[in-house]
C-alpha cells in the first residue's frame, strides 16, 4: 500500500491515480510472477487525458503476455470507473507495458532514455 495516498484528498485526481496503480499493480501480480513496477506521469492537472501508465516487467515474454490478456486490460480500464476518473478523459488514458529485457536491449538499460 501507498501511504502517500492519504496526503491526498479523496476525490482529487492524484489519489485516484495512486488508487488505479495500486489495484493494476495487484491485478497483474495474480497473473504474474516476475517483478512489477506501475510508473505514471503526464500533465493530469492540465488536462486529466495527459496520463499515462506504464507496467514494467522484466521479460519480453511476460509483457506479451500481460498485453494480449483481454481481461486484465478490462480490468484495468474499470479501475477508472471504480475511481472516478474524468470519464471525458478515460478513453486517452494509456496504459502500456514494458520489460526490462527491452530497456535493456534498446535503451542501454536506462529507464530514462526509454521515457525520453
Amino acid at each position: 500500500m501507498n501511504i502517500l495516498k492519504f496526503f491526498y484528498p479523496k476525490d482529487s485526481l492524484k489519489r485516484a491515480i495512486l488508487n488505479i496503480k495500486e489495484d493494476i499493480k495487484k491485478d497483474v501480480s495474480e497473473v504474474c510472477s516476475e517483478t512489477i513496477r506501475i510508473d505514471s506521469f503526464g500533465a493530469y492537472e492540465i488536462d486529466p487525458k495527459n496520463l499515462v501508465f506504464f507496467v514494467c516487467v522484466k521479460s519480453d515474454q511476460m509483457k506479451m503476455k500481460l498485453k494480449e490478456d483481454k481481461i486484465l486490460n478490462e480490468k484495468s480500464r474499470e479501475l477508472f470507473i471504480k475511481y472516478k476518473y474524468p470519464k471525458n478523459a478515460i478513453e486517452y488514458v494509456s496504459i502500456n507495458f514494458e520489460s526490462q529485457e527491452t530497456v535493456d536491449r534498446d535503451y542501454e538499460g536506462n529507464w530514462y532514455y526509454y521515457y525520453k
